[in-house]
């Protein structure tokens, strides 16, 4: 994948939920904290639509890719023109260098 500095033209918000422990030992998101705002590149590359016995599942799969920067985790979640996004794998420099990042991210559909 070939990108430019000139193609990030999008703003995306980079989030960190805040999680405590309940008294079981699970943990509970009590808020997101935002990180930075962004600009991106944004791709969407696969839908799958799912209808099994017991659920309906509307999934869209996003790339998303950003200069890069440390720090970024797993569970972090990007915002994206409305849109909540999470990472479905770790996130990765383009090309093993470091001058982009890129998140495989999943949209999970609400059937409504």
């Amino acid at each position: 994948m070939y990108v430019s500095l000139s193609e990030l033209r999008q703003r995306v918000k980079i989030l960190r939920p805040v999680t405590e422990e309940d008294e079981v030992g699970n943990l509970i998101e009590r808020g997101r904290t935002e990180l930075a705002t962004v600009w991106a590149k944004v791709l969407p590359y696969a839908t799958r639509i799912s209808d099994g016995y017991a659920e309906k599942v509307d999934e869209v799969s996003y790339r998303v890719v950003i200069r890069y920067r440390e720090g970024i985790q797993v569970t972090d979640i990007l915002e994206w023109r409305g849109k909540t996004l999470i990472m479905s794998a770790p996130p990765y420099a383009l090309d093993g260098l470091r001058k982009y990042l890129v998140m495989e991210t999943k949209e999970l559909v609400e059937d409504g």
